[in-house]
């Protein structure tokens, strides 16, 4: 679908028939875009729609030659070879994540890797009078001599802008910029935001809040599936209009036909509060949950829901302070750290794959870490031939497409490393499993694939809790579904209630 700015208005950013693709995914298929000097235009789509490939083809993270089409700055060819040469052309791009020295100040943070000199040396008056002077520009009134580490997270974030603008950047790119902030940090940015517009920088604001979303955007532009399906005026349209446009003709999509034979309470949590790592703020706050065995409980939410903490402080795997009370089977217990939830019975399998699997080891290797204790002993050590013949037999079960167990887990494809995590897992008896979205990167056969090994498991007793920003793999597979909106519980939907649109509404407070 082609999107155009105002006739009247030449465009800063101008994108023709741009295509991204990855092993067997288009990620951004013939997108064309035009962006105006001093426009704020939001880009929203659900997980995999498209957006952040977009950004970071724009950005320079997936240089040129990655990809096809044209992009235009103010009329010039834009074909930038990194993040660096992106920059060098007006476009600043500010990750989800902020990532900043803590032990710098921020006259060194603004000038870092392009410190002026003198006689060989760093020029520190010259470096502070410039950051000085670019804080000023900016209208923040901060003191240059203080260090990064000291500052809240939103300052850290405004301290980067201005770093991006003190390179002449026209075009702004914010990814999820607000996901970590609090009400107050984010509206300071936004008046930020509104500053850059009047001097005529273009931003690029990536989010799925969408109350910020109809607050600083003067358009919207929906992808779904690599494509740009939809673009609105912001002042002109709806939040419903943007949901169903996010949602498209997969509103109906089909639901699972099991019927769950729910057994006695698993895994319950009440009042669970969980706080950041770095501070005191809660990320969640009062969770009541409760999955039992057989069942398939979703949580879903927005980034920075808290839905992803809720399910580390279940497996005694979040850095942070974590107060309420955990039961287990109607028991009391304690999860300090993810030891003592696997001793319990309890796994986890994160997003990351990296995080739970060792590339360098084989899939017996990897599918018996967490199994030692269990396996039967033989003089002293493990009876390998009993934990081979259970590794052989998960791995026929699973399915896992390798030549045999010993193979090396990095060769294989990102399905079949989730496989892997999921034989050590049932090689260990867990009875309760955490899922933090374990299909994300996957190809749309492995999750097929993955999603039916989740239903089995339940069928066969598990209790399963499903972290998905994947509305429609929640409306899938789930019996029930909870929804968490900045860090609360915002409803609780039974499989008869479950629908795409619904989700993404209560998660989006619509």
């Amino acid at each position: 679908m082609h999107e155009t700015t105002p006739a009247a208005v030449a465009p800063l950013l101008t994108v023709r028939a741009l295509t991204k693709t990855f092993p067997a995914v288009v990620a951004v298929d013939q997108v064309d875009l035009t962006i105006a000097p001093g426009e704020i235009v939001a880009l929203l789509g659900q997980n995999g729609a498209g957006q952040s490939t977009l950004i970071q083809v724009l950005s320079g993270v997936h240089p040129a030659g990655t990809w096809s089409g044209e992009i235009e700055m103010a009329g010039t060819p834009f074909r930038p070879a990194s993040v660096a040469d992106a920059e060098a052309g007006g476009v600043a791009f500010l990750a989800q994540e902020v990532n900043v020295a803590p032990d710098l100040t921020v006259a060194q943070s603004l000038g870092l890797n392009a410190e002026p000199t003198r006689f060989g040396l760093i020029d520190r008056p010259l470096l502070l009078a410039r950051a000085r002077q670019a804080l000023a520009d900016f209208g923040l009134d901060l003191d240059p001599l203080k260090e990064i580490g000291d500052l809240d997270l939103a300052t850290q974030q405004l301290v980067l802008i201005v770093r991006a603008l003190s390179k002449h950047a026209r075009l702004l790119i914010l990814d999820e910029p607000t996901a970590a902030l609090t009400d107050r940090e984010a509206e300071r940015l936004f008046d930020r935001m509104r500053a850059l517009k009047q001097r005529g920088v273009a931003i690029i604001f990536v989010s799925h809040r969408l109350a910020e979303v109809f607050e600083i955007s003067d358009r919207i532009v929906v992808m779904r599936d690599g494509r740009i399906s939809g673009t609105f005026q912001t002042a002109e349209t709806s939040r419903d209009a943007v949901v169903a446009e996010m949602v498209g003709s997969r509103v109906a999509h089909g639901k699972s036909a099991r019927q769950a034979r729910i057994g006695a309470p698993a895994l319950s949590a009440h009042g669970l509060t969980v706080a950041s790592a770095d501070s005191s703020r809660p990320l969640a706050s009062g969770v009541d949950l409760a999955v039992a065995e057989g069942e398939i409980l979703g949580l879903f939410g927005l980034l920075g829901s808290g839905v992803v903490e809720t399910a580390m402080a279940l497996f005694g795997g979040w850095p942070g302070a974590v107060s309420g009370e955990i039961r287990l089977r109607g028991q009391p217990i304690t999860l300090a750290d993810p030891s003592q939830a696997v001793a319990a019975g309890i796994g986890l399998i994160a997003q990351d794959r990296r995080d739970g699997l060792s590339g360098e080891h084989s899939i017996y290797d990897n599918a018996i870490l967490a199994n030692l204790p269990a396996l039967p002993p033989s003089l002293g050590f493990i009876d390998a031939m009993a934990a081979r013949r259970q590794v052989t037999q998960l791995f026929d079960r699973l399915r896992i497409k390798a030549a045999d167990i010993d193979t090396l887990v990095g060769t294989l494809s990102g399905g079949n490393q989730q496989k892997v995590q999921v034989a050590r897992w049932l090689a260990a008896g867990v009875r309760v499993l955490l899922l933090i979205d374990p299909t994300r990167g996957v190809d749309v056969g492995a999750r097929a694939e993955i999603n039916r090994i989740w239903v089995e498991l339940a069928d066969a007793g598990c209790a399963i809790i499903l972290v998905s920003s994947d509305a429609e793999e929640l409306v899938e597979i789930c019996d029930r579904a909870i929804v968490l909106r900045n860090g609360r519980v915002a409803d609780q939907l039974d499989k008869s209630g479950l629908s795409e649109a619904r989700l993404l509404r209560l998660a989006a407070g619509v």
